[in-house]
Formats: structure tokens, sequence, C-alpha cells
């Protein structure tokens, strides 16, 4: 690339703004850290249910996903001499054609869970935890944003993915994951309206009276959020990460492969015991249990892998840095990988001058 030979080798075939800009929130994350972020956001979300709510249960673990048959349509009528208003179809069911089938989509509040009124919705823990850090963070990066233009090697779109760089490595996997639990909590409410439940289930009216009190800003500032979040995150979408997932495809396929393998494996042997000990499941009732057990883990392992498997987009638009730039096939995946040793890491913490964000940003 022309100009950039006062580019040391470990920034060569890459954004050469990763360098210009190297002490300045262009360090990303070892791996292990994704993984801790992962397991500190979904264990910091399950006990403020505990807390709050009475159950370990996230609101998207309320939420059913069913591909269901479409009734056939009716026959034609014939039109009537007076304009008859169209009915309304129902909002919770949406039809999709796939090979001229026709199936529906459902999405809506299980079944099972029916019953349990007081589930998770928007709350203060939404305002602290999960808004506030994440809107902040979104500012954050559009003011540091702001220089890039006056660094060395700067164009529209050498700057362009300098800002799709930072927000997709510090700001997509929190995203993700509020994300995932404002959709469900949506979804939720739209199910309470359905079935004339209260939005805010309360047995004293001053916790009632509170309750609503914290819930419409909460709702409101989350809205603010994930629309705020998702405008800077779509364009790189189509950019960047669409191109990746189709040049880079054996990863997502590896990744679908795994899940479906120990999935089907899961289900072979549910089927098995459960035809095993079908006949004497009263006389065995701890296996019954059992079995009941590894059935719904079965649902746990797919569930575990939709919810993980975001956090391999920041990953694939990383190879874009380097893809993009002249990086040859294999080396985009060594370069990313060594982008995030654990020793540079560490040093750029201990001599970043905004150390205290530099840690924040990791959790």
């Amino acid at each position: 690339m022309a100009g950039t030979s006062t580019i040391p080798p470990d920034y060569q075939d890459a954004n050469p703004l990763l360098y210009t800009f190297r002490d300045d929130n262009t360090g990303i994350q070892p791996y292990f850290i994704a993984v801790s972020q992962f397991f500190f956001f979904e264990f910091s979300f399950r006990l403020w249910d505990r807390a709050v709510y009475g159950t370990w249960l996230l609101p998207s673990d309320f939420i059913d996903v069913k591909i269901i048959k479409s009734p056939p349509p009716p026959p034609p009528l014939p039109p009537p001499a007076i304009f008859a208003p169209r009915r309304r179809r129902a909002s919770r069911i949406r039809t999709i054609y796939l090979l001229n089938y026709p199936k529906a989509i459902l999405l809506k509040t299980s079944e099972q869970l029916e019953k349990n009124r007081k589930k998770p919705t928007f709350d203060l823990f939404d305002i602290l935890f999960a808004c506030s850090p994440l809107f902040a963070h979104a500012i954050w990066y559009c003011v540091i944003q702001s220089n890039c233009m006056s660094g060395a090697f700067a164009t529209t779109w050498n700057c362009y993915n300098l800002f799709g760089y930072r927000i997709y490595n510090y700001l997509f996997d929190p995203y993700s994951m509020f994300a995932y639990e404002y959709i469900s909590k949506m979804i939720i409410l739209r199910d309470k309206r359905h079935h004339e439940v209260p939005w805010i289930v309360r047995k004293k009216k001053w916790r009632r009276v509170l309750g609503n009190i914290i819930f419409y800003p909460s709702m409101i500032i989350s809205t603010i959020t994930f629309v705020f979040v998702s405008a800077m995150l779509l364009p790189y979408i189509f950019t960047n990460v669409i191109p990746m997932v189709v040049i880079y495809s054996f990863i997502v396929t590896i990744y679908a492969y795994i899940v479906t393998i120990y999935a089907g494996l899961l289900k072979f042997y549910t089927f098995v015991t459960k035809k095993i000990f079908k006949i004497d499941n009263d006389k065995l009732p701890q296996i019954e249990v059992i079995v009941r057990k590894y059935h719904f883990k079965r649902r746990f392992i797919v569930y575990f892998a939709i919810r993980w498997s975001p956090h391999l987009v920041p990953f694939l638009f990383n190879l874009s840095q380097y893809f993009f730039y002249s990086a040859d096939f294999l080396g985009a995946l060594n370069r990313e990988a060594s982008s995030r040793s654990i020793v540079a890491y560490f040093e750029r913490v201990r001599n970043s001058p905004q150390i205290v964000h530099t840690i924040l940003t990791a959790i």
C-alpha cells in the first residue's frame, strides 16, 4: 500500500489507522476476556432477576419460537356490494413462504410459564447497568472518532473502518445481550396486553405505583439506546460482516455443525432412553426425572449456541480490517489472533493514560 512504508511490519496489510491510533482505544481484548464478558453479563442478569422477580430465568427464557403450518387460505369471495374494512391479522404470527410452502413463525410467551405473571420486565437494572454504560460508551466512541481525519493515513474509508473496529470490539458484545433481552421483554409486554394481563404485577398499591414510575422511563431509555446503538452498528453488517461471513463461511459452518451434532446426539439419547423407560416410568420416577432433564439440556445447548453466536461477529469484522487491506486468506486469521495477545493487552492496560476507562470497557 502506497504511503505506508513507515508502518512497522506488525501493522502492514491492515488498516493503517490501527497503527496511527494504536494507543487510542484500538487495542482489543484477548479471547478469554470476551468469554468472561459473556458469563459476567449472563450471571449479572440472572442474579438480578432472582433477587427482584424470584426466578433465575431471563426474559428470553420465557419466549418460545415455533414454526407451524399456516392454515390454508379461505376461498375467494365475491366482491361485496359495500366496501367492508379488512380484518386485521393477529400481530403474533408472521407468515413466510419457503419453497412456495406456507409456514408461520410464532414468537410468544412460553405456555409452560404462562402462569408466572411476574415475569422480568424493564426496571432499574436496564437504566443503571445495561443502558447507561452502553449509551455512554457509544457517545464516547463518537467523540474520540471526531479527530480521526487529523491522523496520518486518514481517509474517509479508513476512518469509517476504524470507527467500526472500535464499536464492534467494545460495544457489540454487551449490545447483543442487551438487545436479546430488550426484544424478549417487548414480546412479553405484547403478550401481556394480548391476554389482558397488567404490565406491572404487584400486590401492594405503593409497589405498583413505584413499579410504574421506574418501568416507563426504563422502557423509553432502553428503546432509545437500542435504536441509537443499532443505527451505529447496522451499516457495518453490510459492508464488513456479511462479506466476511461469505469469505470465511467455513467458520460459521463449523460452529453450526458442532452445535447440530451435539444437539443431535442428545436428541438421540433422549429418544432411546424414553423408549426404554417409557413402560416402567411409574416404577422408575427418578429415571423419568433424569430423562426429562437430559431432554431439556438439548434445548439448552441450542439456546446457549444462539446466545453465544453474536460474539462471533466482532471476530468476523476484525478479519475485514486485514483482508480489505491486502492480507491473504490465512494471513487475516493470523493477524486477528495476534491482535489479541495477552501480554500486549496487559501492557496496554498498565500504560494507558485512561486506565479506569480501559478496565471498565473490558467488563
